[in-house]
């Protein structure tokens, strides 16, 4: 996504489903039907059609305007696609519920055994301000990071959450206790 998006293309429909992987683990972006090129503008606004509602941003629901800051929105939702594992996201909720809970400042809780690191940079695709979301040169270079830095979980939250919590694949309600201060950061006050 760093290389589309720095050659001024959206994809618009990033989501685990669009994500191809080769035999040395490679991942390629797939199904480009709602890309488009970004033409002397930062943003896209779309003149109709399906929009898959839980992996897209507030200001393209709301708005229909389509930016990377929208994609990098999408890409959080990836994230929690792969470490859930393949959960989708919000199935608890609607999608009119999924739009209104967005609104007050609600997150996708951590999956199970997500560390915190991880989590944190979910959250920072989630920011409702699309100008405040990273770009996807600043998620490559965090996710790039060696694991040790990345995956390793805190001393304070290994003590501070159940072993089921910490666990990858456990029930996704057993991710809703972890990392409350970061989750709850949007919500409104």
């Amino acid at each position: 996504m760093a290389y589309l998006s720095g050659k001024g293309f959206i994809h618009r429909d990033l989501a685990a489903r669009n994500i191809l992987v080769s035999h040395e683990e490679m991942c390629k972006i797939a199904d480009f039907g709602m890309s488009r090129a970004l033409q002397d503008t930062d943003y896209y606004v779309s003149r109709g059609g399906k929009i898959p509602v839980k992996w897209t941003a507030p200001e393209a629901l709301h708005y229909k305007k389509y930016s990377t800051a929208s994609d990098v929105w999408s890409f959080g939702i990836v994230m929690y696609e792969i470490w859930s594992p393949a959960a989708r996201p919000y199935n608890w909720m609607t999608n009119n519920e999924v739009y209104q809970n967005i609104q007050s400042g609600y997150r996708l809780p951590p999956p199970p055994g997500c560390p915190r690191a991880v989590y944190q940079t979910m959250i920072s695709c989630w920011h409702p301000e699309p100008h405040s979301r990273p770009t996807f040169p600043d998620i490559q270079t965090v996710l790039q990071r060696p694991d040790f830095k990345l995956l390793t979980w805190m001393t304070e939250d290994v003590a501070a959450y159940t072993e089921e919590a910490r666990t990858l694949g456990a029930p996704l309600d057993a991710g809703e206790e972890l990392y409350t201060d970061i989750q709850n950061c949007y919500v409104l006050k």
